[in-house]
C-alpha cells in the first residue's frame, strides 16, 4: 500500500511538473488573435523589417502594458525577437548668432527693433521675444531684408501677449517661413498701449521631423456644469482602445481662452487628473492664433474626462474630440524560407526582452524595408480565459487529489511505526 501511495504521489507531481514546463513557454492557446506577417523578400539572415501597429488593425489594446502581449511567431514556433519605435517628430532648436542694431519707435507709435545675422548663410524661421512685462497682447509683422533698406514682409499676423484669466498663458514666439536674409525686423503694434520693455529678442532655427500619427475618433456625452466650482465637463469615449498622445478638441467659438484638465478612471473607477493644458482661440483683425490640443504621457484609455474652467465664461460649445498618438513601428528580424505571424490579445503576457535595441538605434526607420498585416484572425486553438488563470487555480482539484495522498502517505507511515515499536 506505501508503495502505491508514493507511485502515485510521484505520478501526479511528474505531471504537474510538466504541465509548468509547457505553459512556461509560448502557448498559443492563451492567445486569441493573430494575423499574418507579408514580409518583404530577404537578402540577409537576420536582416531586420518594420511593420505598422495600425489600431483599425488590431483593435483594442488589452495587455496590461501596450503592446506586451505581442508575440512574433514562425510557421515551426519559434519566437522572433522584436523591436518597437514610436515614430515621434524630433525637434532640434539653434540659436543664430545676431546683435540688435535698432529698437526704436515710429511715428505711429509702434516699436521698430532690428536684427542682423552675424553669420552669412545663416537661416532663420522663428524669433523670441524676451520681456518682463506681463498682461499684454500685441500684434507683430516680421520683415527681412538682404541690405537693411528695402523690407520684405515675413509674416503680418504674428501675435505675443501674456493674458492671465485665472491661470497665465504665454506666447512670445513667433514662426514664419525659412528666410535666408540677413536683416530680420519686428514691428511691434502698440495700439495706443504702453510700449514693451524688451530685453532682448531670440533668432532661432527650428528644425522638425514630421512624426507619423494615427487618429481615433470619439463621442462626446453630454456637458455636465457645476456652478459652484465655475466649472463644466465631458466624458469623451474612444472607438478603439488604443495608446493616445494627444487630445484634438473641436468648436465653432471663436475669441476664448479656456485651462483645460484631462482625467482617466484609476483601478478604483474614481477619475483621476492625467494632463493640464490650455485652448485658446483670438481671431481678431489684429490677431489670428490657435491652439486645441491637449498634449499628454502616452495612456491608452476608453474615457476620458475633459474639465473645462470657465470662471464667469459662458461653457464651451464642444462639438467634436479625436484622440492622437505616434504611429509604432514594430521592428523584427526576418527568417528566410519561414512564414511569420503576428499574435496578440493576452492581458496576462509578460513583456519579453530583447537585445534588438541597440542594433535598432544605428538605424535609419525610413530605410527598413516595410512589411504589410493581414488580415486579423481569431485563434481556433484559443482556450479561453479560464486557461490564463494561475497554476493553483486551474489545477486545483488536481492540487487537493496531491495533499490528500500525502496525509494519507504520512497517516500510513506513523501507523507503520507505531507497529514497528509495539512488537
Amino acid at each position: 500500500m506505501t508503495r502505491f501511495l508514493s507511485s502515485a504521489l510521484c505520478c501526479v507531481l511528474l505531471l504537474l511538473w510538466g504541465r509548468a514546463g509547457l505553459c512556461s513557454s509560448f502557448d498559443e492557446r492563451l492567445w486569441e488573435k493573430y494575423a499574418d506577417i507579408n514580409s518583404p523578400p530577404v537578402k540577409t539572415r537576420d536582416s531586420l523589417a518594420g511593420v505598422y501597429l495600425e489600431p483599425r488593425q488590431l483593435g483594442d489594446v488589452t495587455a496590461g502594458a501596450p503592446f506586451a502581449d505581442l508575440r512574433v511567431m514562425t510557421d515551426r514556433k519559434t519566437q522572433v525577437p522584436w523591436h518597437i519605435i514610436s515614430r515621434r517628430p524630433e525637434k532640434r532648436e539653434e540659436e543664430i548668432p545676431h546683435r540688435m542694431e535698432n529698437l526704436s519707435l515710429t511715428e505711429k507709435g509702434e516699436t521698430w527693433l532690428e536684427l542682423q545675422v552675424e553669420r552669412a548663410g545663416s537661416s532663420v524661421n522663428a524669433v523670441e521675444v524676451i520681456t518682463p512685462d506681463t498682461g499684454f497682447s500685441r500684434q507683430v509683422e516680421v520683415l527681412g531684408s538682404a541690405d537693411g533698406r528695402s523690407w520684405n514682409t515675413l509674416r503680418k499676423d504674428g501675435v505675443i501677449f501674456d493674458i492671465n484669466r485665472g491661470e497665465q498663458l504665454r506666447h512670445t514666439r513667433i514662426s514664419f517661413p525659412q528666410t535666408a536674409f540677413r536683416h530680420i525686423a519686428l514691428k511691434i503694434n502698440n495700439a495706443g498701449a504702453q510700449p514693451l520693455t524688451i530685453s532682448s529678442v531670440k533668432a532661432l532655427q527650428d528644425n522638425v521631423s514630421q512624426g507619423l500619427t494615427y487618429s481615433i475618433h470619439g463621442t462626446a456625452g453630454k456637458p455636465e456644469l457645476n456652478a459652484s466650482r465655475q466649472e463644466s465637463s465631458i466624458v469623451v469615449r474612444m472607438e478603439t482602445l488604443f495608446p493616445l498622445d494627444r487630445l484634438n478638441i473641436t468648436t465653432t467659438e471663436r475669441n476664448f481662452q479656456r485651462p483645460v484638465e484631462v482625467q482617466i478612471k484609476r483601478g478604483t473607477g474614481d477619475w483621476e487628473r492625467w494632463a493640464l493644458g490650455t485652448i485658446f482661440s483670438f481671431d481678431t483683425p489684429t490677431m489670428h492664433e490657435s491652439q486645441s490640443a491637449i498634449d499628454m504621457p502616452e495612456v491608452a484609455a476608453r474615457e476620458f474626462r475633459l474639465v473645462f474652467r470657465n470662471l464667469d465664461s459662458p461653457p464651451l460649445s464642444v462639438t467634436g474630440v479625436s484622440g492622437e498618438g505616434y504611429r509604432r513601428l514594430l521592428v523584427f528580424k526576418q527568417q528566410p524560407e519561414r512564414k511569420l505571424y503576428l499574435f496578440w490579445g493576452n492581458p496576462l503576457a509578460k513583456q519579453p526582452r530583447f537585445d534588438l535595441a541597440g542594433a535598432i538605434a544605428k538605424q535609419n526607420p525610413d530605410g527598413l524595408p516595410i512589411a504589410s498585416l493581414g488580415e486579423a484572425r481569431a485563434n481556433t486553438k484559443f482556450a479561453g480565459s479560464n486557461a490564463r488563470l494561475p497554476f493553483t487555480e486551474r489545477y486545483r482539484y488536481l492540487l487537493y487529489i496531491v495533499v490528500i495522498l500525502g496525509i494519507a502517505g504520512l497517516v500510513l507511515l506513523q501507523y507503520r511505526v507505531f507497529r514497528h515499536v509495539e512488537k
